[in-house]
């Protein structure tokens, strides 16, 4: 393994499109670092804002590489984000977060404490207005209101059963495949020292850039450009490579989500269900009885999911989580021999 400098630099990623309001706020919070060893690299999914303008502006305050993507969707502008970065940390946050001060410092000061560390995450903070934006966190506020049976039942499934008793655990995935939502709550900020985890959380995600490109960068093969699973995928394949994950409280995002009502579409249902189910046979497996039947009332409760959404939106794509489920099952059957 290549050894990091004592001032390594770092490459922070920020996917973008049509977003130039919130890209704006997150250049502006990078431009108060105070480390100073880093470039920005901004993938732009063709915006027809002022999204240039904006980078223009802030390319005079700090080092930024800006680039067209030309492959498709946000994995395959991770992927030519790696082949622009010159940096000795690769560090991806969405365009709408918000970085504090101390971020970069304490993920350098992270990974300089142990060469064993591959990879450094932290809190993840969605605002109140931003937690009721979500299904996920709307309904996991539900769930912990138990205003009725219905949410009662439902709740303690899900926290007992599918996150065994766990849920305000930072980036775990647990045997049924669910995972943690610990690290975008308030919560998180009172851990202390730094704390291993499962996985690096999707818009505060750091790792070495050559532990990155020894497993090949972010792998296309999950579909149709979407995030769903492919920043899970390269952490756990950094694990298998006996590098440790850790989460430190001090590298703290907050996220920006927008917020309001609960939207009422969750797109591309048919392509998030089967790269759901290549991550987990690739990575956790069902190869328990325990583990198979957790697996399979998650698949259950997502494919519900589905159909509950259909019902509230009469939206009949959200319905294609269905065969996406059944294609998912058959087409990734190999990953298991893996």
């Amino acid at each position: 393994m290549t050894m990091i400098p004592n001032k390594p630099k770092v490459s922070v990623f920020i996917p973008t499109l049509n977003r130039a309001v919130s890209l704006k706020s997150c250049l502006e919070s990078i431009t108060r670092q105070e480390y100073n060893n880093f470039e920005v690299i901004i993938g732009d999914g063709g915006s027809t804002d002022n999204t240039e303008q904006i980078i223009n502006e802030y390319s005079k305050k700090i080092p930024i590489i800006y680039f067209r993507q030309t492959k498709e969707g946000i994995i395959g502008a991770a992927n030519e984000a790696i082949e622009e970065c010159t940096g000795d940390i690769f560090t991806r946050i969405d365009d709408d977060v918000i970085v504090t001060p101390i971020w970069l410092d304490s993920i350098v000061k992270t990974f300089q404490s142990d060469p064993k560390i591959g990879g450094v995450t932290g809190p993840t903070i969605i605002p109140e207005n931003g937690l009721n934006s979500r299904d996920l966190t709307f309904f996991n506020k539900k769930m912990k209101e138990k205003t009725n049976l219905f949410w009662r039942v439902l709740g303690n499934v899900y926290y007992n059963y599918f996150l065994e008793g766990k849920y305000d655990t930072v980036s775990k995935f647990f045997r049924s495949g669910a995972f943690s939502m610990g690290s975008n709550y308030p919560e998180c900020l009172k851990i202390e020292g730094l704390q291993e985890v499962d996985t690096l959380e999707a818009c505060n995600w750091s790792c070495r850039k050559n532990l990155l490109e020894n497993v090949g960068g972010f792998d296309e093969k999950f579909l149709k450009g979407l995030g769903d699973y492919h920043e899970a995928d390269v952490p756990f394949k950094i694990r298998k490579l006996g590098y440790k994950l850790v989460f430190n409280a001090k590298c703290k995002v907050v996220h920006n989500i927008g917020g309001g009502k609960v939207p009422s579409v969750r797109p591309r249902s048919y392509w998030r269900s089967q790269n759901f189910i290549l991550f987990y046979f690739r990575h956790i497996k069902p190869n328990t009885l325990d583990k198979f039947f957790r697996f399979s009332s998650y698949l259950i409760f997502i494919n519900a999911y589905w159909i509950y959404k259909f019902l509230t939106t009469r939206n009949l794509s959200l319905l294609m989580g269905i065969p996406g489920t059944f294609t998912g099952l058959i087409k990734y059957l190999p990953e298991l021999k893996s």
